[in-house]
């Protein structure tokens, strides 16, 4: 499952990150998150982005995650640095709802 995040107007960025990674962003940011639809204002989702880039500890951040094994379920490792970057994309896109007056929405 994948979720693509992208202000709801015409030709839009959009982001977009599988389940278990959007996750962890949606945690950081503070959103509730249950793999399905939402959406918040550009300018609380861009105070929400600066927030997390704050507070995010880039230590942690730059070990990742490593890959994990379940039975016949493999759950692929997350490159260290990835939450920085994926934050930082989310910035842009806040900023570019805020400019073209759109809400933010994910699926």
């Amino acid at each position: 499952m994948s979720i693509t995040i992208t202000p709801n107007a015409a030709e839009a960025p959009s982001i977009n990150m599988n389940g278990g990674n959007a996750k962890q962003v949606f945690d950081l940011l503070g959103l509730e998150f249950d793999g399905d639809w939402g959406n918040t204002t550009g300018p609380d989702f861009l105070g929400r982005v600066l927030l997390a880039l704050a507070l995010l500890d880039t230590t942690t951040d730059g070990v990742g995650r490593p890959e994990a094994v379940d039975g016949r379920w493999i759950e692929g490792g997350r490159r260290p640095g990835y939450l920085a970057e994926r934050l930082t994309q989310l910035h842009g896109l806040a900023l570019w709802a805020i400019e073209h007056g759109a809400d933010v929405e994910w699926s």
